[in-house]
């Protein structure tokens, strides 16, 4: 069976509508889909198999997380076949990945990013050496023609070939024609996510065995050779920049010593680690925004335990850290 016809298989695609409407049954796309449940799955399904279904335009808004980006969220039709579409490309693209890569995986995420880099800080102590790199606005960057290439050349048939190229066609990017993935989209994730994997393997190979954590575009390299770190950051930035046309720009290279570390909202180091004062400021805004509405008690008290267990990473690490770590 050819793989799209897997994708659009009608019980594929109600388990991927399924798993999209989790917190997203109030919405008004969602509401009208389900008015039409059945009728809308075998229309996906006949516009997948003749090469007709055509992409919805996104719905475009601003968010400060910290600093501003622009979301852009499909439709509830399109999210539906961009999880169908995931389904099945995730295993793939999956059994390609870095086990240095921790975004959007299953096992992995931010959390257990945090607690890795701390477990091998530990180990280094003192004596070690970090590097964090950043690339310059990643996702509207990302070239959507070699994309496509790369996805091409793990795919088992051709089949799928035109919706990709209609589906990553469909997003413009601010930065020019042909280039860009939408922040919003589960698709973006999983391909921003492969887009980067052979420079994992130009860092992988250069470190031979030291620290690498990539956490979508954040890169954190570390070693206790000061010289083998800066070697393979200069590969890197260099590989990124002549093989996937993005750019690393001496201003995202953080050269940290054995200085505490900043990463997905922590300061970290082998001593310990400590939240960082936006992400409580944040949590305390949205708690105040949801009291000044007039939010039930147990939304509140929810949020709340939702930040107390984030910020619990492990019980075996200490939430405090020495103030002169080097």
């Amino acid at each position: 069976m050819r793989l799209l016809d897997q994708i659009a298989q009608y019980q594929n695609l109600r388990n991927a509508s399924n798993l999209c409407s989790k917190g997203k049954r109030s919405s008004r796309g969602y509401q009208i889909f389900l008015s039409r449940y059945s009728d809308e799955l075998v229309n996906i399904r006949q516009q997948l198999l003749s090469g007709s279904y055509r992409w919805s335009r996104y719905r475009s808004f601003m968010v400060h997380d910290p600093k501003a980006r622009i979301i852009s969220a499909p439709e509830f039709r399109d999210r539906v076949v961009h999880t169908a579409i995931c389904s099945y490309l995730e295993p793939l693209i999956e059994s390609r990945l870095s086990k240095a890569v921790y975004a959007c995986r299953k096992g992995r995420g931010n959390r257990n990013a945090v607690i890795e880099l701390h477990t091998r800080l530990r180990r280094y102590g003192k004596q070690r050496f970090v590097v964090k790199l950043d690339v310059s606005k990643y996702f509207d960057s990302i070239e959507q023609n070699l994309l496509l290439e790369k996805i091409h050349n793990i795919l088992p048939d051709d089949s799928l070939t035109p919706l990709l190229n209609s589906l990553i066609k469909s997003y413009h990017s601010n930065l020019g024609e042909g280039k860009g993935l939408p922040i919003g989209a589960l698709t973006s994730q999983l391909f921003a996510n492969f887009y980067l994997s052979d420079a994992d393997k130009v860092v992988d190979k250069a470190l031979a065995g030291e620290l690498y954590i990539r956490y979508m575009d954040d890169l954190v390299l570390c070693g206790e050779s000061r010289e083998s770190i800066w070697k393979a950051a200069n590969e890197v930035r260099d590989f990124v920049a002549n093989h996937l046309h993005l750019s690393i720009p001496y201003s995202k290279v953080v050269p940290l010593g054995c200085d505490p570390i900043p990463f997905l909202g922590f300061v970290i180091d082998h001593t310990g680690y400590r939240i960082l004062a936006r992400n409580r400021r944040r949590h305390s805004k949205k708690i105040r925004r949801l009291v000044k509405k007039g939010a039930r008690e147990s939304e509140v008290e929810q949020v709340r335990l939702s930040f107390a267990a984030w910020q619990e990473l492990n019980p075996h690490l200490s939430i405090r850290m020495n103030e002169n770590s080097c």
